[in-house]
């Protein structure tokens, strides 16, 4: 690993950083899949059918045809 990784080898007690930061990650990755998985669907549906809302699409139309 070079310098660093000899010097990291002579300190004690560095594992529980690796172990910490690998708790820390899946910790996240569990509550974001979590808070995915439980976005009800009629929210998922505005999400889809916002791209080709028609009044998002006018309200635009206006603000450049304004400047």
């Amino acid at each position: 690993m070079g310098f660093v990784g000899k010097v990291m080898d002579s300190v004690n007690g560095t594992e529980w950083f690796y172990i910490v930061g690998i708790i820390i990650f899946i910790a996240l990755f569990i509550a974001i899949v979590y808070r995915t998985v439980r976005i009800p669907k009629s929210t998922l549906e505005d999400y889809k059918s916002a791209i080709l809302d028609q009044d998002d699409i006018s309200s635009e139309n206006n603000v450049f045809q304004s400047e």
